[in-house]
């Protein structure tokens, strides 16, 4: 099923910094702290540092389980049929494929009704959304090294908002808010824990993208990197956050960081919030195109069907699904769904396959090992 990767489609491997990092924060980013406080309160913020710490593992063991496989089946697709054998395998890859193709519908789904309720409120969504289909489809099109690049702009779009914003928000804030400190059961700290996984998933595209980077060996620290990067952001907001809505006021705020942006005003913009939302174009843009590209790339290698066919196909069932999927209650369920299914991937799935290398290689070693008998 493997094939070695021609040099003109592969990255360098700092570049792999930027898919792991939009892949990671999304959307997520504009209403993660109600779903965190629910559990643990003020105290939330314990649950997105163990959360990203488990996810530096998770990385870590991807990067074993990927390192020990030849050049040709560096990849999940190649993996699974090794492991479970074609049958199982296939149905492995298949279950995989559908897991980014809802990924990035829920993405695009919460984008859309964002535009909807700050932007939007009378407007019908269908033209924009077709045009939104458009240019991702001009954009997945273009390849990995294309959405690597759309990649790169996402995340540097993001960082010249985040802090920024944060800074012009200090005179409206309350450190007090924070106290008191750790008045929270370790049971609760994990169940918020498990609402912060939502906002991880994503990194399991690496298990895709590992074959088309060079020097994959050098590639980890940037992928950890891009981890520690995002819990530091999601700490700073969720700070931010919590120093600026009393817990009351935040379990009742869809959108807290869309709501502390609105506040903001310049003489030439008014609204600030709008800008922040229409920026956001091109790190939604990025975060959807890699997973349609690990979607059709899969499938290619899975039935050898035409990437550009397969994403047509794929947008034609974005247009279906968001007919289906009207408001706020379904994009909750769906997405409650896709959270579902990622928990259970990142923290069973990948863990299980680390095992699994881990046994072949260490029968791989013991099988090398015995002495040749003479005959």
């Amino acid at each position: 099923m493997g094939s070695a990767v021609s040099d003109k489609f592969t990255i360098s491997p700092f570049l792999l910094y930027f898919p792991l990092y939009v892949s990671i924060v999304d959307i997520g980013m504009m209403s993660f702290q109600r779903e965190v406080v629910n559990d643990a309160g003020y105290d939330a913020w314990i649950s997105v540092l163990i959360t990203g710490i488990s996810i530096q593992i998770i990385v870590w063991m991807m990067y074993k389980i990927l390192s020990s496989q030849n050049q040709t089946n560096a990849s999940i697709l190649s993996i699974n049929c090794a492991y479970f054998g074609k049958m199982i395998g296939n149905g492995l890859n298949l279950a995989i494929i559908l897991y980014f193709i809802l990924g990035a519908f829920v993405t695009y789904r919460t984008y859309i009704e964002v535009i909807n309720v700050w932007i939007f409120p009378a407007m019908q969504m269908l033209p924009l959304s077709l045009l939104i289909l458009v240019v991702i489809y001009y954009t997945v099109s273009g390849g990995f090294r294309t959405v690597t690049g759309i990649c790169f702009w996402g995340a540097i779009s993001i960082f010249l908002f985040i802090v920024p914003v944060a800074i012009m928000l200090t005179p409206y804030l309350h450190p007090q808010n924070l106290l008191p400190l750790f008045n929270h059961t370790a049971a609760q700290v994990v169940e918020s824990s498990k609402s912060m996984v939502q906002q991880y998933l994503g990194v399991e595209v690496l298990l895709v993208v590992y074959p088309f980077i060079q020097l994959q060996a050098k590639s980890q620290k940037w992928a950890q990197l891009a981890v520690l990067t995002s819990t530091m952001l999601y700490l700073l907001v969720l700070f931010v956050t919590f120093m600026y809505f009393s817990q009351g006021q935040l379990l009742k705020t869809i959108w807290p960081t869309l709501n502390m942006i609105s506040i903001l005003q310049f003489p030439l913009m008014q609204r600030l919030e709008y800008l922040v939302i229409s920026v956001w174009f091109i790190k939604m843009l990025s975060n959807i195109s890699i997973n349609l590209w690990a979607a059709c790339h899969s499938l290619k290698l899975s039935l050898r069907t035409k990437p550009r066919i397969s994403l047509l196909i794929f947008l034609v069932l974005f247009v279906i699904m968001q007919l289906l999927v009207k408001d706020r209650n379904s994009i909750d369920a769906v997405a409650k769904v896709y959270a579902n299914i990622g928990g259970y991937l990142i923290y069973i799935y990948i863990p299980i396959l680390f095992i699994i290398t881990l046994v072949r290689k260490k029968l791989k070693l013991t099988k090398q090992g015995q002495p040749t008998t003479s005959q």
